[in-house]
């Protein structure tokens, strides 16, 4: 492992990490097309899209337990909806990685385009007074939340 290897990697994550942070997005959203195509240009070897979507679930996974850790003494955390979906997901992205195994680099480059663009069109999707409900008076169907957090990590595991 070379000290362009260490700059180009660190360089990715930190900007990748600005970026997503100041619009507000995920962060794989941005890192995952970054880890695909910037190495190559400094002539450092290129990730595979399996190796890039490994990379990003290792890094959402730790984004996520930093959020619940941050936000856990704040009142702000459903932890309802976190165990349901967060064990549909789990089994769903298990699932997606083995799954995985079968698809070509253009198959998952496919499913990642697919799940970037819903995130970017959610994020334009107007919430209606969502902000505005108490936390212990939300409601939501349990087994379609599960439902829709195993498709999300069947997809996402690919």
């Amino acid at each position: 492992m070379d000290l362009t290897y260490l700059i180009v990697i660190f360089l990715i994550g930190f900007i990748g990490s600005y970026i997503s942070g100041m619009v507000g997005i995920g962060g794989s959203i941005i890192k995952y097309p970054m880890l695909l195509y910037i190495p190559p240009l400094f002539g450092i070897a290129a990730f595979s899209a399996h190796e890039v979507s490994g990379i990003s679930a290792v890094q959402v996974f730790f984004a996520t337990i930093g959020g619940v850790w941050a936000y856990r003494k704040g009142g702000y955390l459903n932890k309802t909806l976190i165990i349901y979906m967060g064990a549909a997901i789990l089994v769903g992205s298990l699932i997606g990685s083995y799954g995985s195994r079968f698809m070509s680099e253009g198959g998952i480059n496919l499913v990642y385009g697919i799940l970037a663009l819903i995130a970017a069109v959610m994020m334009f999707v107007p919430k209606k007074n969502v902000d505005d409900i108490p936390l212990d008076q939300v409601t939501f169907n349990k087994w379609l939340a599960a439902f829709f957090a195993f498709i999300v990590g069947v997809g996402a595991g690919s």
